[in-house]
């Protein structure tokens, strides 16, 4: 099976992060740590999710179905971002074999949306969100009907001390 728009998206990925502070590599810990708050948070609306480091040799991450249904997300060493987390996350949401159709893309914006505001002090609301639909529209992408219920809105505002 041919994953359709793969290019395509990675393209919009660099166009609407690259720069960001989503880019930046952290710690694997860091960033195993936000995939299980989306996922196990209140919102999350897909299966149980596992991180576990990809092999020292590994190029990219990737997201598959385990054996008992649950979705183990490998993520490869120069790949622990926040945005990778939240491509990953989307792939968990949509079922890895979704590919990147329009589907996952709909989940990928949902998941941009609570992985960039889970932190109060330092929610970006719809900004990445913004970013990331337009660089897919510009890329010809369509992002399709989510399935499960929408993430909630941030809400509050940060306070700075």
């Amino acid at each position: 099976m041919r994953d359709c728009g793969r290019r395509e998206v990675y393209a919009a990925e660099a166009a609407a992060f690259d720069g960001t502070d989503l880019e930046l590599v952290r710690s694997f810990d860091e960033v195993s740590s936000v995939i299980a708050a989306v996922a196990e948070g209140p919102w999350w609306p897909g299966t149980t999710v596992r991180v576990v480091a990809a092999r020292r040799d590994a190029a990219s991450s990737s997201t598959r179905e385990d054996a008992d249904a649950s979705t183990v997300i490998r993520l490869a060493a120069e790949q622990t971002t926040i945005a990778t987390a939240a491509h990953e996350l989307a792939h968990a949401l949509a079922g890895p074999g979704a590919g990147h159709s329009s589907v996952f893309l709909a989940a990928y914006l949902d998941v941009v949306a609570v992985v960039t505001n889970l932190d109060s002090r330092d929610r970006r609301h719809g900004l990445h969100v913004d970013q990331l639909r337009d660089a897919l529209v510009a890329a010809g992408l369509v992002v399709g009907a989510r399935a499960w219920p929408p993430p909630p809105e941030a809400s509050g505002t940060a306070i700075a001390l």
